[in-house]
């Protein structure tokens, strides 16, 4: 560390380790934040929180630059500690229940505008040591998403935002001045206090019969059902619910999607169930199921007499729950011919070289009631590569069975199964014979059933099937050579392709694949809840752009002013290249939550040792070569986007944590690129002042906003192969900013 202090004036451990905790639980609070509010809301609301929080990091930022006297006057150790008061402020208007949705995204942004604020003074201070600085910030927001999965999963969603208060209250003791010292040693001691004092007796909780949302489970409370069990970990919060009068006991992860965990008293209710169809014709020995939830899947399978069942469920909680109520279950999970994993259910496929007579599908996401809260949720079970994948694993005569949500769910799974089979070299008319449906129109609301066999379905199957059907009580919707409705009726006689269909349907049935993995989003184009985000990202950083310009104008040279635009560039690139790298190693990695975590601890540790290495070994080619780091970000990005698929293919059965190790690698290089342009340009600019390095961060945190949100509307609309598009081009852009200016104006 003897090298730190020639960076800038009184910039030392001290500051540096402050930097590190600040960044590290403002990362920590803002995963913590999607847990809560993943209960709260539905996932358009989640994914709000990133942007929310982003947003309240750049006006932090552009309240250092045009107010600096003011962020002086508070100071980075206050404005740390105003931080936690913040999240704290968070969690009492969470735990009252508040409706007003405005006031608790206001609520959300606070704690992170004065993150903003110390941060940009921060680095307005130490101008001349922002690569060191940089580092320390990244590495820290690195080891504050590495802890996020190990406190959710000890603490849960609440507990672990007041961890981040803690830690914002430890980073004010590091900034802390001999005057500031014991106001902020109180209040340090305030937050551990009320850490330990909720986790010992949750004063500070979510009433989950106040939710904000109607959510199924507020419904059954509502109705006489009582939660019997709460778990809350990294992945979601479970609640193990008695629906009362009899009924089964349901468990419901955030408050909305249940599922069914079988008992000897509903027994012949669960057999009348839509999903016991396939298992009770078919008669199948061995069975894959992909979410079974609470188990009913699994209750199927052995009804039906299966020899072996391999069960596959994301959500540790729910095995948990099944498995501590072995009385209740007759021992389901416990049960010699099955098998549970905990895992993402396509990928425990992927890397199964077994074959299955019917692999099985159950609503696996949520309820129909509540489907469209859904519709930007990404889901890579129903992809037509995943139906590629399970027709792969099917043996001979096996096959797919998927127990749907409603009749738009039902077409978009046809479509989709259609393009598999396209995929196979069949055309849509031979395909459609692999397809039957029916619906269960006695369920509010009707609830339908898709099979897709590995071989055509003949008359003969077709006319079993559907007098089975109709003998309990299902309505065939599609049975080969025997009922094809319109408009398929013109696809099976070979009048028209199914991409006519698709294309005069007024909602979009499309394919769903892993390059638009949106099942659920049915609107054409953008939609409404995503669009309501875009207009008011547009709105607040056109007038914060606007105060911006009048504010370059006097402050910064004309050579710096091109400067603005490449931290917006950057901000735009490096949020969009980061979503594109952590929805291609969701399969691979098996966990969205581990996904998400690796990705992001990668390129925030990558960047940061980038930053410092770029320091100590290649100072001056940094300095005059500023542009071969943008350039080499967007090289490098395309090159992984398209050594990936061959790599994560190679390396696919591997154990879980040599998986991770080779995503680790194969994104490092991109990782240490991405950490050089941001603080090399901040010192450039800062050499006209500290109000300088607050506009660049500001301007850097207002465009990564427009950017997440650009990339989402992208992924939607086109693909996530344009999100690469979009972050490769922006560091395109940027390369050309820095090439067009003066060598003196750039280094």
């Amino acid at each position: 560390m003897r090298w730190i202090p020639n960076f800038g004036a009184n910039l030392g451990p001290q500051r540096l380790l402050g930097a590190a905790v600040l960044s590290a639980s403002a990362l920590l609070l803002q995963i913590a934040l999607t847990r809560l509010f993943s209960l709260l809301y539905f996932p358009p609301y989640v994914f709000l929180i990133i942007s929310v929080a982003i947003l309240g990091i750049g006006i932090g930022a552009a309240i250092a630059a045009l107010r600096p006297a003011r962020a002086q006057a508070l100071g980075l150790a206050l404005g740390s500690c105003c931080a936690a008061l913040s999240v704290v402020l968070l969690l009492v208007f969470a735990a009252a229940g508040v409706e007003l949705q405005i006031l608790l995204f206001a609520l959300v942004a606070l704690p992170y505008v004065f993150f903003g604020l110390v941060i940009a003074s921060l680095f307005s201070a130490h101008a001349s040591a922002s690569r060191v600085l940089y580092m320390s910030d990244l590495v820290g927001a690195g080891c504050g998403a590495l802890l996020a999965i190990p406190l959710l999963n000890r603490f849960g969603g609440i507990n672990t935002m007041l961890v981040a208060a803690v830690g914002f209250t430890l980073a004010g003791l590091y900034f802390s001045t001999r005057r500031d010292r014991p106001v902020v040693i109180v209040l340090f001691c305030l937050a551990g206090v009320a850490f330990v004092a909720n986790v010992s007796r949750p004063i500070l909780s979510v009433n989950p019969t106040r939710l904000a949302n109607e959510k199924p489970l507020v419904g059954a409370l509502s109705q006489g059902g009582r939660i019997l069990e709460s778990r809350w970990d990294a992945f979601a919060r479970s609640d193990l619910v008695d629906p009362g009068d009899g009924r089964p006991l349901r468990i419901y992860i955030d408050g909305g999607a249940a599922s069914i965990m079988p008992g000897e008293s509903a027994k012949r209710e669960l057999l009348g169930d839509i999903g016991f169809f396939p298992f009770a014709t078919e008669r199948p020995e061995r069975v894959f199921v992909i979410g079974p939830g609470a188990g009913l899947d699994v209750w199927f399978g052995l009804q039906s007499g299966a020899r072996q069942i391999t069960a596959v469920e994301v959500n540790a909680a729910s095995v948990d729950m099944v498995k501590a109520r072995r009385a209740h279950t007759g021992a389901l999970y416990d049960r010699p011919e099955v098998n549970v994993v905990v895992d993402d259910g396509r990928s425990a496929l992927r890397r199964s070289d077994g074959k299955f007579d019917l692999i099985f599908l159950s609503q696996v996401v949520t309820l129909a009631a509540e489907r469209g809260g859904y519709a930007l949720s990404e889901n890579s079970i129903y992809t037509e590569e995943a139906f590629s994948e399970y027709l792969d694993h099917l043996d001979a005569g096996g096959q797919i069975a998927l127990k749907l949500y409603d009749e738009v769910t039902l077409t978009r799974a046809v479509s989709t199964a259609l393009a598999a089979r396209r995929r196979r070299g069949q055309n849509d008319q031979e395909a459609l014979r692999h397809l039957m449906a029916f619906i269960d129109n006695r369920s509010a609301p009707p609830v339908p059933l898709l099979l897709i066999g590995e071989r055509a379905y003949s008359e003969e199957d077709s006319l079993v099937l559907g007098a089975i059907a109709r003998d309990v009580g299902f309505t065939p919707l599609l049975l080969p050579h025997v009922l094809v409705q319109p408009p398929l009726d013109a696809v099976a006689s070979g009048a028209k392709p199914f991409a006519a269909i698709v294309a005069d349907s007024e909602a979009d049935i499309s394919p769903a694949s892993d390059d638009r993995p949106y099942f659920f989003q049915f609107e054409k184009g953008i939609p409404t809840s995503l669009l309501e985000s875009v207009v008011l990202a547009t709105l607040v950083t056109a007038a914060l752009v606007c105060v911006f310009a009048l504010r370059l104008r006097r402050a910064w040279a004309p050579a710096q002013r091109a400067f603005s635009p490449f931290f917006a560039l950057l901000g735009i690139g490096f949020v969009a290249i980061e979503i594109y790298a952590i929805q291609q190693t969701r399969l691979f990695l098996g966990h969205s939550t581990f996904a998400v975590t690796l990705v992001l601890v990668t390129f925030l540790v990558g960047g940061g040792a980038g930053s410092g290495l770029s320091q100590l070994f290649s100072p001056h080619v940094v300095e005059r070569r500023p542009q071969l780091a943008t350039a080499s970000v967007a090289c490098l990005a395309i090159l992984w986007s398209l050594i990936w698929p061959a790599l994560s293919g190679r390396f696919i059965a591997a154990e879980p944590a040599s998986r991770a190790v080779v995503a680790v690698l194969s994104l490092l290089p991109l990782a240490l690129c991405m950490g050089l342009p941001f603080p090399q340009a901040l010192r450039t600019v800062g050499r006209g002042g500290g109000g300088q390095i607050a506009l660049a961060w500001a301007v850097n945190g207002l465009m990564t906003v427009v950017g997440s949100i650009a990339a989402v509307a992208l992924s939607i609309s086109l693909g996530f192969s344009a999100v690469l598009c979009l972050g490769a081009s922006a560091y395109i852009a940027a390369t050309i900013i820095l090439a067009l200016l003066p060598g003196r104006a750039r280094s």
